[in-house]
């Protein structure tokens, strides 16, 4: 009997020596394929972004077996572009660019919110003009850029003041021309996001005065990639939201050498990255606050008439298995 039981335990071995074999190849095969097949992000070059800045830095992607090139874009718009034209996998992209794309591309998919600010955007005019309140806009000229975060937080803040049927001249305006013209007082007001509001701030002679309400706007940025992409992009978006996850603990843990590392990766002062810092919240964050402010976005852009489609459902939008993953590794 004892050579039988030898040789059965010897057969036990080598059968479970051949499945840990394959399991281990098996994820040293998840890990060469990554490393030998690129990802490619549009990030768009802003604080807003630290979480994926840090990321790279710190070698986190690397950490979780990933080769991931950060792909630099002007705006979410841009980014989101990129991604749409296939020269890159994912894109960073604001809460309204994913709101109106939405209404373009069925084949969407957010995976995740990485930061929140509610104080972004502000309505701003300068002392010379003599506004302190809504009501004071009577017959003034706003600098706004159609169809965008600033026309919608400057509808928000007359709805949040009572003067939406307030007599207003929108003037539309290309992002790079706001500061400009506030300067220039082609405007007596501006509705801009930072660094708007931190340029007009060192660049005015005169005092610089938010007339907007803090808390009405969350602005966030998110993830986005395709469907049809992540149908076979297996646990990939899961190593990717693990390392986003990792940078951001770090970021909050280490908040002053966060911004000085995002001032020198962008290139910007650091009192730039530090003036809107600690308006920001990061954290990964997939749920009933975002799909509410998109749906709330959506009715606005139709009744605007920016929009002429059926207003899609944002919750088939969500990609959630991945970060419902993260979620579970954290318990």
């Amino acid at each position: 009997m004892l050579p039988v039981r030898r040789s059965f335990v010897a057969a036990l071995l080598c059968i479970v020596t051949f499945v840990a074999a394959i399991l281990g190849l098996d994820q040293f095969n998840w890990r060469k394929n990554t490393h030998m097949h690129e990802v490619r992000v549009g990030v768009s070059l802003t604080p807003l972004a630290s979480p994926f800045l840090i990321a790279e830095h710190l070698g986190l992607f690397k950490e979780h077996g990933l080769k991931v090139s950060l792909f630099p874009c002007a705006s979410s718009t841009a980014c989101t572009q990129l991604m749409l034209s296939r020269d890159v996998e994912y894109a960073t992209a604001s809460e309204s660019v994913v709101m109106f794309q939405s209404f373009e591309q069925s084949n969407l998919a957010l995976l995740v919110s990485f930061v929140e600010s509610d104080n972004d955007l502000k309505l701003l005019s300068l002392s010379p003009s003599d506004i302190n309140q809504i009501s004071q806009l009577a017959g003034k000229r706003v600098g706004v850029v159609k169809g965008s975060a600033s026309e919608f937080y400057f509808d928000s803040v007359l709805i949040a003041n009572n003067q939406k049927a307030l007599n207003i001249e929108k003037v539309y305006l290309q992002p790079h021309e706001l500061v400009p013209a506030l300067l220039s007082f082609s405007v007596e007001a501006i509705s801009a996001w930072e660094p708007m509001g931190y340029k007009a701030d060192i660049q005015s002679t005169s005092e610089v005065k938010n007339l907007g309400t803090p808390g009405i706007y969350q602005h966030s940025f998110n993830l986005l990639s395709t469907e049809t992409y992540l149908e076979f992009a297996g646990q990939e978006p899961v190593h990717l939201l693990k390392a986003l996850d990792e940078a951001v603990e770090w970021i909050n843990a280490n908040p002053d050498a966060a911004s000085r590392l995002i001032a020198k990766r962008l290139n910007i002062p650091l009192n730039q990255v530090k003036w809107s810092w600690e308006d920001y919240v990061f954290r990964l964050s997939l749920g009933n606050s975002l799909l509410s402010n998109l749906q709330l976005q959506a009715r606005w852009a139709l009744k605007e008439g920016l929009v002429s489609k059926e207003q899609p459902d944002f919750r088939e939008l969500f990609f959630t298995q991945p970060y419902q993953q993260i979620i579970a590794l954290r318990d």
